[in-house]
């Protein structure tokens, strides 16, 4: 699986105005009783048509009971990494990482750069429409006697009775299908908060190169 958000520009945009580069950030914070140094960095790599391969790599807090170095700890730093790909025409920011750790190096670039961010937000109805299947529905605040929530599972289940009677009591919060994109069924989710989960094998360097072309979702607002 692979977890993406996008981050969209909110006012006017000029790439030229800018200069993508390496950038480094540290930072101090208390962990288990002593002050650890967070250091976050970019590092700028190739260009492919409109998009700028950036990788990130990020000290990030992992919570563990263990003992180090006969001293118990309820927590460790770890060094993660992930990959983002800039887009020079409009801003747009997609990175291949999870939801809390994509939004930290959102935060990140937005200060380095002096950039504007907010979460892209998809149209689920839409993205349903386009799919050649719906596999998973899920609703928050249903209302319908003791239930506040729900999920539907199966095969085209927005074309059920059950789904119009979620819908019409409810707010549809997380869709799962599958949907074509370059002659290739590519499955995932997506959520009203604009966190996308991929669960089709594809490598990154197959979205680089565009044989899952993220551009696509875009249009899905």
């Amino acid at each position: 699986m692979q977890a993406i958000s996008v981050y969209e520009i909110g006012g006017l945009f000029n790439y030229d105005d800018i200069t993508l580069e390496n950038k480094s950030r540290s930072e101090e914070r208390e962990l288990n009783g002593t002050q650890e140094v967070f250091r976050t960095e970019m590092f700028v790599n190739e260009t492919n048509g409109n998009y700028v391969r950036c990788s990130f790599a990020l000290d990030e807090e992992f919570k563990i009971r263990a003992r180090v170095l006969n001293t118990d700890v309820t927590a460790v730093v770890i060094k993660s990494t992930y990959e983002g790909y800039f887009n020079t025409e409009d801003g747009t920011l997609t990175l291949l990482a999870t939801k809390v750790s994509a939004d930290n190096i959102c935060d990140f670039v937005s200060n380095q750069f002096g950039l504007d961010y907010n979460k892209k937000i998809f149209n689920l109805e839409t993205i349903m429409d386009e799919a050649s299947d719906v596999r998973k529905t899920q609703f928050r605040n249903v209302r319908i006697q003791t239930l506040s929530g729900s999920s539907l599972n199966g095969s085209r289940v927005n074309q059920t009775e059950l789904y119009d009677l979620m819908y019409q009591n409810g707010e549809l919060s997380t869709i799962a299908v599958t949907y074509p994109i370059n002659n290739v069924e590519i499955s995932f989710s997506v959520s009203t908060s604009g966190s996308i989960v991929i669960f089709s094998t594809i490598e990154n360097n197959e979205i680089f190169h565009h044989q899952f072309d993220l551009h696509y979702y875009y249009n899905l607002s």
